[in-house]
């Protein structure tokens, strides 16, 4: 019993923390694999990076891709979305975009490989030290979504998405969505800025999931704790240890939804878009390397005048 209370409570700290991460694309069995590679400890670390995937259906290609950041002292966090289409150096693959990385980890090693490799990859482009990684598929964002009893999102426009037999009509101002309204939001391209408005819309979710799962007070409601662990357990793939469950939480309950800044990148700031010799299409970085994207990411608590935001 003991044991099945641990699992709840780390996922549920892990939908806290993320706000809702598992609203991506694909299918993947739950997978805790948390004692072999993954010997990182909070506790004594300042800051904490967790990557999160969102991976298809077939051939398990990683649509969503983020890092969430957390500051321990100022208790402020930052989500950036990588773009699937970036293309990048895969170990023994080449150069293939980022949203293989996922792929080409699991068929070296199926046993969390997916995760090790994805994390290398997603540090080498951010220079952070990645912590932790989850991956997630699309049915438990419905699932979830629909047990928290929906969720809200504020835009400022009148749109309409369908994405894979999920509808949904967005008008001006809030909009409350169900677990198939909120798949079609953050799945659908048809919408301007294509990939990079999804990746915003994504960023959306999370904090809109975040925000319900705190004014619910989940962690006093063992009936919602246990119908979204039935919802997630087989939709889930993590390396995070039952040890950061304590640290976690704590993280959870001080993080404040004000306080959460999102940032895309994108062809407005630091990347542009070309073709590759086979003529896919893919994103570069304006600098020819990752330096800039590095120096976002990892100074992204900091003001230019050397103090916190």
């Amino acid at each position: 019993m003991k044991k099945i209370i641990k699992i709840i409570l780390i996922f549920i700290g892990i939908i806290i923390i993320l706000g809702g991460l598992i609203f991506f694309k694909g299918v993947n069995t739950f997978s805790a694999i948390s004692s072999s590679d993954s010997l990182t400890s909070l506790k004594n670390d300042d800051r904490w990076d967790i990557l999160i995937l969102g991976h298809q259906p077939t051939g398990g290609l990683t649509d969503s891709i983020m890092v969430l950041s957390y500051e321990k002292d100022s208790k402020k966090a930052v989500i950036f979305s990588i773009p699937r289409d970036l293309w990048v150096d895969i170990p023994d693959h080449g150069k293939e975009k980022i949203n293989y990385a996922y792929v080409a980890g699991q068929k070296n090693n199926s046993d969390g490989g997916g995760l090790k490799l994805a994390k290398e990859i997603v540090s080498n482009i951010t220079g952070l030290d990645i912590d932790f990684a989850v991956a997630a598929d699309v049915e438990a964002l419905e699932e979830i979504v629909d047990t928290l009893g929906g969720i809200e999102v504020k835009e400022d426009r009148y749109f309409s998405l369908d994405f894979y037999g999920n509808y949904v009509t967005i008008r001006p101002g809030i909009n409350n969505l169900s677990g198939s309204e909120t798949l079609a939001y953050v799945g659908s391209r048809a919408t301007i800025g294509s990939d990079f408005g999804r990746m915003e819309r994504q960023q959306k979710v999370l904090i809109a999931i975040k925000d319900k799962v705190t004014s619910l007070g989940l962690l006093s409601r063992p009936d919602k704790i246990w119908n979204i662990f039935n919802s997630i357990e087989k939709h889930i793939e993590t390396d995070i240890p039952l040890s950061q469950v304590k640290d976690l939480i704590e993280m959870a309950s001080s993080m404040e939804i004000e306080n959460i800044e999102t940032i895309v990148f994108d062809t407005s700031n630091y990347l542009y878009s070309t073709h590759s010799n086979g003529g896919a299409y893919i994103l570069l970085p304006k600098a020819g390397n990752f330096s800039e994207i590095q120096t976002v990411c990892q100074n992204a608590f900091i003001e230019e005048e050397g103090e916190e935001k």
